[in-house]
């Protein structure tokens, strides 16, 4: 099955050290001996471009005149196992590849959840810094995956709970601001 995903960036060896606790002494002596197995998995993200239309209050309609709205893209991906936004900084660049399909994990949630979670994420943050009200609407939308490596510790036995670490192998990072 041919997909469009990020590439991969980190080697399986960099993978398999940080599985093993990289420089942390306390994970090293937890995990550092046990039985590492890697397998690399595409997970699926939806790339979605927003158009927001900025709506000014009444107040302000009356005291200011425009001649033009404000409007603004805005680039937010959608991790489409879990719904979860994130804003995007710069545009994305992929390649195309030929992938097992055993190795992609598909959505849980239908198209309209997933652009709904966007929509939502991007309007609290551009409300939060802005105070108006605005408009928001898609204008792109693509299927991207995103590659990480699946560290399971110890062997899989069946109705045994397996520990699993899931590490991303495109080099990008997620940023939490509170």
């Amino acid at each position: 099955m041919t997909i469009e995903c990020f590439p991969v960036k980190m080697t399986e060896e960099e993978a398999l050290r940080i599985a093993r606790g990289g420089k942390n002494p306390i994970y090293r002596a937890l995990f550092g001996r046990k039985e590492v197995h890697l397998r690399l998995m595409y997970l699926e993200s939806r790339y979605i471009i927003y158009k927001m239309t900025y709506k000014d209050n009444i107040l302000v309609k009356l005291f200011r005149k425009k001649e033009k709205e404000d409007k603004q893209n805005i680039r937010v991906m959608v991790e489409a196992t879990t719904c979860t936004a994130a804003y995007v900084e710069e545009d994305i660049c992929t390649e195309r590849k030929d992938v097992d399909e055993l190795d992609i994990q598909s959505s849980y949630y239908d198209d309209q959840r997933l652009s709904t979670c966007g929509a939502n994420m991007a309007r609290r943050m551009v409300r939060r810094h802005s105070g108006r009200n605005l408009a928001i609407q898609p204008v792109e939308e693509r299927k991207v995956y995103r590659p990480f490596y699946i560290a399971i510790y110890g062997e899989m036995i069946e109705g045994r709970k397996a520990r699993y670490l899931p590490i991303a192998a495109d080099g990008n990072i997620v940023c939490r601001n509170f």
